[in-house]
This record gives C-alpha cells, structure tokens and sequence, in this order.
C-alpha cells in the first residue's frame, strides 16, 4: 500500500508537470480563482444524543422500582419512584405507588404528606383525595376525611366509591344532612344495600323514620353478615316501637 502510494503520488505530480509544460495553468482564470477562495469542505460527523421520552423514562423507573421490590428492596424502589418524582412531579399514578409502599410499610405521614403534596399540584384529581381520604378514615379522622374529599367534585356516574366515602365520612362526622343528599344521589345510580342502611343511620340520626331505608337494606344482596342482624335488631325495635 505504501509503495503504491509513493509511485500514485509521483505519477500524479508527474501529469501534472507535463500539463504545466504543454499548457501552463491560467492562474486568472475564473475557476481557478473559485477553486482557490473556496477549499473543499470538510465531512461532518453529526452525533444526535438520545434523549428518552417522559412516557419511556417513566416506564423504565417504574420497572425498576418493581424489580427492587420483588427483590425485597422497599428502600431501593421507594428511591426508584421518588426520583421519578423529582423529574415528573406531575406523575400521579407514580406518586400513588409511592404513597401505597409507604402505606404499606407503616409510615402513615410519609404517604398523607406525599399525597397532600400531589393534591396541591393538582387539586382536581380524585384519585389523589380519595386514597388520602381513606387512610384518614381508618385513622378513624372522618371529619378530615369529609374536608378532602370536599374539595372537588368529580363526575358521579365515573366516581362512585369516592362519592360513597364522602357520604360514610359526612355520616360518621355528623354531617347527616349533606350526607343524606350523597345517598340519594348514589341510589339514583345503583341499588347497594350499604347505601341504603347509610341513608337509614342517618335518617334514625335526625329523628327521622328509617324503616323503609333499611328494609330495602335488608332485601339487598350485599349486605354483610353483621350489618344484616343489626338491620333486623333495629326493624324489629323500630316496628315494636310503631306499635306501641
């Protein structure tokens, strides 16, 4: 290659002195002048950095918080979803993963905190209020649980478990009359004896008559076993006390 490259150039300025000696080159010649003014222009070599998506780089931390946690790292992917967080604050369905590791793992305040966070970024997602709701509710806070759950107002027809905790948590507060109005409403869409026995806790509540509330409660399918003694220990004293 070497020598081939040697004798190439020699050939090469060999042609070109005899070009010089039969024709000598015009130096004034418009192409010449062109071709001296502009040098060839050299190759470029573009490198384009891949920068992933939000939707792959949420979907590459959220395997990796499942692959830690299956490996029993709960550290490890509460870190995985955090970091998430960080970049993404707006990921609602990261921060609820989030919030149910903690949840799980006991740290209550770390999750309430973690979820409030969310509700004050966004503060028309339900999904954020109702988890917080509940565990407010089995913390017993059901007044707290109402204030939530108050702050706004998703559709019915798509919400009707948040709707139900916000009618049990204004029943149990003592917000009956509120609470009444969320039973009707949810009545109005599908028949559940829970709802029915509600409405009829908070109708007994106001001095109101609730007989018929929990009959229909008593008809129902999905009524629990110990909510269905109590219906029938409060039908009877109820029809007891009507005849007397």
């Amino acid at each position: 290659m070497y020598r081939f490259g040697i004798w190439g150039i020699v050939a090469l300025f060999a042609c070109t002195a005899g070009a010089e000696e039969s024709d000598p080159v015009d130096w004034q010649d418009p192409v010449w002048a062109e071709l001296m003014a502009t040098p060839p222009a050299a190759s470029e070599l573009t490198i384009n950095e891949i920068t992933p998506s939000r939707a792959e780089r949420l979907a590459e931390g959220e395997k990796a918080a499942e692959l830690a946690l299956a490996a029993g790292d709960w550290a490890g992917a509460e870190q995985q979803l955090l970091g998430l967080l960080v970049d993404y604050p707006e990921a609602h369905a990261i921060r609820l993963k989030l919030a149910s590791l903690q949840y799980g793992r006991g740290a209550l305040s770390a999750a309430k905190a973690q979820l409030q966070q969310g509700i004050e970024l966004a503060p028309q997602q339900p999904a954020l209020r109702l988890v917080l709701a509940r565990i407010l509710a089995s913390e017993n806070r059901y007044a707290a649980a109402w204030k939530v759950l108050d702050g706004t107002e998703p559709a019915l027809v798509e919400h009707l478990d948040y709707y139900s905790l916000k009618a049990e948590a204004g029943r149990r507060s003592g917000q009956c009359e509120e609470a009444m109005t969320l039973y009707h409403r949810l009545l109005a869409e599908q028949d559940s004896g829970p709802w029915w026995l509600g409405l009829g806790l908070c109708q007994r509540s106001l001095g109101q008559d609730f007989g018929a509330a929990f009959e229909q409660a008593r008809a129902s399918v999905d009524l629990g076993m110990a909510s269905l003694q109590f219906v029938e220990q409060q039908l009877e004293q109820h029809g007891t006390t009507q005849t007397h």
